[in-house]
């Protein structure tokens, strides 16, 4: 007898369709799994027929073959177990060829017949949909992230069994679904105020400004002047998700197996807080089988890197290339990968080893010591992060002063109104943010007056700035602008855009040149 039964599997954070084949033939008992296998998946034969014979099922003494097919990409994951289970009773007649059409299989199974949810559900159910599947049969705690896929019949089983009793017909399995949620317009709540920073309005402007036209940003200052407080307040003030960027950030936590059971869609903007001690591959993604990095599990939310000094030099540098393209490329023999990575990154550092330069009544720090902490950050990393902030240590008299200065709900209310001016300025590109333009949108969206491009040239050439900085400068005073409320890119706009872009004479320039 022979069956055929379909399952999938996850490769990097896309889906890909498996036909598991099964063949029963006589001759000395053996029970065979081929297909450019992986361990989990060579070692699951026991585990496969003890689950069936602690369900009730118990298999003739025969040969049996399984096949995962097409055999030229290697499978991994423990989700082959329930679709070879129902080949194998398939081949023995328990259940009818018939009733696998358009259904697609994915779980793992316990010794006692449990099922057992597994990581990547959405980019597999995703890619079965596309293929035409209709039905897909799951662990009870995978049914709610696969039924955020459109045009699919979920079951979620917690057993065996229980799948075998839905296609035998004797019991019925409840179909998941999870209705989309109405948008529901109600006053937007902040758990975490920037109007609890007292002081520090220079830095809450540039946080306005990174976090309107999706600028990266590096913030530097001493210990306790509220550089880490500032980065855990401003996914608070980040516009909303659209659809499309929830089901690419689920997608991405679901294939790095960070979804818990029974969740769904993801609707907040991640925020990922590496420890400084971090390996590039665990930052960027990486591995024998490449999983997404903190860089993609950040995407559509913050990066936030603390301690940005302390992070090794290769961790650091593994970042230049996604900070450009957004992307991450892994290549391996076995194949070649791809994970989104448009996190807005925001890194925060001290001025020096000890933290407290320029006070020179806490700060012994030599100018040489103070240069070669600056300079663990090379040049072209800095040069991809659009804006620097230096904030000093509050005084007293900001930290009694009643008033609050700049709060989140203001910062939110001109974040809004920019944001809605990109998405109409950029109707129809493949870009939403300032930050993403190129070669001639910059031309077409960043015109100067001649006072201002005259500015802006002796700056240019008196700092020495690369072509990459001074289109940086044109970005973000374009979002100055928009804030502003203002249609052209005035003076003042590109004035203070590039005072977020050159050296400090105060750590002697170190920084940018």
């Amino acid at each position: 007898m022979f069956c055929k039964v379909y399952s999938a599997l996850c490769l990097g954070i896309e889906g890909r369709i498996v036909r598991v084949e099964a063949d029963m033939s006589s001759g000395l008992p053996a029970f065979q799994i081929v297909g450019e296998l992986s361990a989990e998946v060579r070692e699951s034969g026991a585990r496969i027929c003890t689950a069936m014979r602690n369900s009730g099922f118990s298999l003739p003494p025969k040969r049996y073959l399984i096949n995962l097919a097409p055999a030229d990409f290697r499978k991994s994951g423990t989700g082959f177990d329930l679709p070879v289970a129902v080949a194998l009773l398939c081949c023995i007649e328990h259940v009818s060829p018939e009733f696998l059409e358009n259904s697609i299989f994915i779980g793992e199974l316990g010794l006692n017949g449990t099922l057992v949810p597994v990581k990547g559900i959405l980019p597999m159910i995703s890619q079965a949909a596309k293929e035409g599947f209709s039905n897909c049969f799951v662990s009870a705690e995978n049914a709610e992230e696969a039924a955020i896929v459109s045009g699919m019949r979920v079951f979620g089983a917690r057993s065996f069994s229980e799948v075998i009793d839905h296609l035998q017909g004797k019991r019925t399995l409840r179909q998941i679904s999870v209705p989309m949620p109405e948008k529901i317009e109600e006053e937007r709540k902040y758990p975490m105020d920037f109007g609890d920073i007292r002081g520090q309005e220079a830095a809450k402007r540039c946080m306005q400004i990174c976090a309107a036209g999706h600028h990266h940003l590096l913030v530097i200052g001493p210990p306790g002047s509220g550089k880490t407080m500032m980065a855990e307040r401003l996914p608070y003030i980040l516009p909303e998700m659209t659809f499309e960027e929830q089901m690419m950030v689920t997608k991405i936590h679901s294939a790095a197996g960070r979804l818990k059971p029974g969740s769904g869609l993801m609707t907040c903007r991640p925020f990922r807080r590496p420890h400084h001690s971090v390996s590039d591959k665990t930052l960027v993604g990486g591995g024998a089988t490449p999983t997404p990095g903190e860089i993609s599990l950040a995407h559509g939310g913050i990066l936030f890197l603390d301690e940005f000094a302390e992070f090794s030099r290769s961790a650091v540098e593994s970042l230049r290339q996604p900070l450009e393209s957004g992307e991450v490329f892994v290549h391996r023999v076995r194949g070649d990968f791809c994970f989104p990575a448009r996190p807005l990154v925001v890194a925060a550092m001290n001025p020096c080893p000890c933290g407290y330069y320029p006070d020179r009544k806490r700060c012994r720090c030599t100018s040489g010591q103070i240069q070669k902490y600056m300079a663990k950050i090379s040049g072209p990393v800095m040069e991809r992060l659009d804006l620097c902030v230096y904030i000093r240590r509050v005084d007293y008299r900001h930290m009694t002063d009643e008033r609050s200065g700049m709060d989140s709900r203001r910062m939110q209310e001109k974040i809004e109104r920019a944001c809605q001016i990109q998405k109409e300025r950029f109707s129809g590109r493949n870009i939403r943010y300032n930050s993403g333009m190129e070669g001639k949108m910059l031309e077409e969206y960043c015109g100067l007056d001649e006072e201002t491009q005259l500015f802006l040239g002796k700056v240019y050439e008196k700092f020495h700035l690369s072509a990459r900085t001074y289109q940086k400068i044109l970005k973000v005073a374009r979002t100055i602008s928009d804030l502003e409320g203002s249609s052209e890119i005035r003076m003042e706009h590109v004035a203070e855009a590039v005072g977020y872009r050159l050296p400090d004479e105060t750590y002697g320039g170190s920084l940018w040149g």
